[in-house]
């Protein structure tokens, strides 16, 4: 089942990457020229709304015990050909069998700088930095209370490859930390590891 979701999101999001392109640039991991111009389109020189992006990603999709459901709906903005920055709200759903669900949620902002001394190696390379707000939830059951913390502010920087709409990105947590709060009770990063890899992308 996870292996057919994947396969059917990634036919969706290289169909839809593909479906967006224009004559003109319309992505913030690709610069696509005019057919009749031999210099790419400025997009300094588009309208405001032209240089707005919609996308998103969704992962760790599982059904039973647990069950895992991730989405990331984003927003972001070409400031220059080379340069996104963007918002984004990330949501986790997880639960067990016979056990409490648990949220996992907050907004992020990004930047995404192109690397052309890498188109060598591929031609839609990007650095990435993020800062992250995230909090979680628990809901009660039996005689446990619903439960909620709030974590510090996660910073993450790290490089990606786009292609078509879909963009591959690993980043490492630069504020990492898997101690336990004696206050929450809690680790105090959201994550289990300080490597984070997502997919998703800009499709329209």
């Amino acid at each position: 089942m996870q292996k057919i979701l994947f396969i059917l999101f990634l036919s969706i999001a290289t169909y839809a990457g593909t479906f967006a392109q224009t004559p003109v640039v319309i992505k913030q991991d690709s610069t696509v020229q005019d057919l009749d111009e031999e210099e790419e389109v400025d997009v300094r020189d588009l309208p405001f709304r032209e240089r707005i992006r919609f996308g998103g990603g969704i992962g760790g999709l599982q059904f039973g015990s647990p069950t895992v459901i991730a989405v990331s709906p984003m927003a972001g903005y070409q400031v220059t050909n080379d340069l996104t920055v963007g918002l984004a709200v990330d949501y986790q759903y997880y639960k067990y069998r016979n056990s409490a669900a648990q949220n996992q949620y907050g907004p992020r902002v990004f930047g995404q700088y192109r690397l052309h001394f890498l188109d060598v190696i591929a031609s839609n390379m990007f650095l990435q930095a993020e800062l992250q707000k995230y909090y979680f939830t628990q809901g009660a059951i039996a005689n446990q209370p619903s439960i909620s913390n709030e974590y510090k502010l996660q910073t993450l920087a790290g490089i990606g490859a786009g292609f078509g709409g879909l963009q591959f990105t690993v980043l490492y947590n630069l504020t990492y930390d898997d101690t336990i709060s004696p206050i929450t009770g809690f680790r105090n990063s959201p994550y289990g590891s300080p490597w984070v890899i997502r997919i998703g992308g800009f499709f329209f």
